[in-house]
């Protein structure tokens, strides 16, 4: 039997809410400052396990933290960099270090937390998330309960949009369509629940208006086709899939660390 694991709780939740806010406000005001923000990003994310270890300390395996952080950060600065220095699917407009990446070091740090803390919205109490996420995977009576087979699914319909994007992203319609099927696809194969709805709720409102804060008012990034305020279509489907795989993902390899890492009894 599994054993059930609480969600997270708002103070969890503030924590690192209080991180992307602080984060954002110095993107939106220095971003252009490369020597500040090196310096900036890192001590927030210091300071932020500082937090967790002398107010959170009962809620937080420590060891676990750090290393599902680095994992996050492994994870999302390399799906950037791939995008960006790769495929030149969109481009960064502020200052960078290295000729290898026109991605700046802060901003490929800020990528861990920024999946960090969509894993822990993912669990926050207040969507009511599930004591462990769903293995069915099938349509109707065709359906089969196997936690191996559901993760190899959702890699590859990860794996297949972005090939996708990397394809089409000048296109206007098959740019953002294969992420609209791929959602849907999601939301048929893997039995959606209210958690998921909740999420695509907030991430259809959020996303959006967090990249368009970050382009217009920032001037952190640049998309082609960015009709929506500098914003393409398929940036606000895909970060819908997203954050629907990558919770379930997310969950299985956070609780399994904390397994891991677990202080025997």
């Amino acid at each position: 039997m599994i054993e059930k694991t609480p969600p997270d709780s708002d103070r969890l939740v503030a924590v690192d809410a209080a991180v992307i806010a602080v984060v954002s406000l110095a993107i939106c005001l220095w971003c252009r400052r490369l020597g500040w923000m090196t310096i900036l990003v890192p001590a927030v994310i210091l300071a932020r396990l500082a937090v967790l270890a002398r107010f959170a300390r009962h809620e937080v395996n420590l060891r676990a933290e750090v290393l599902f952080l680095a994992i996050c950060t492994l994870v999302g600065a390399f799906n950037d960099w791939n995008s960006v220095v790769r495929h030149r699917i969109y481009d960064y407009t502020v200052p960078h270090e290295f000729a290898w990446s026109t991605i700046p070091i802060w901003m490929l740090l800020f990528w861990g937390m920024i999946l960090r803390f969509f894993a822990r919205l993912a669990r926050w109490r207040r969507l009511s998330p599930p004591e462990w996420p769903s293995d069915r995977i099938g349509f109707g009576r065709f359906s089969v309960e196997n936690g191996f087979l559901k993760v190899a699914a959702l890699l590859t319909l990860i794996f297949g949009t972005r090939q996708a994007i990397y394809h089409y992203y000048l296109d206007p319609l098959w740019s953002w369509l294969p992420f609209l099927f791929g959602v849907a696809l999601y939301l048929m194969l893997f039995h959606s629940t209210r958690h998921d709805l909740r999420l695509v709720g907030l991430f259809l409102v959020g996303g959006p208006l967090i990249e368009m804060l970050y382009i217009q008012v920032g001037g952190l990034h640049r998309y082609p086709l960015g009709w929506l305020f500098g914003v393409p279509l398929w940036i606000v489907v895909w970060w819908l899939l997203a954050v629907l795989v990558w919770k379930d993902l997310a969950f299985r390899l956070e609780r399994g660390l904390g397994r891991f890492f677990a202080e025997p009894r």
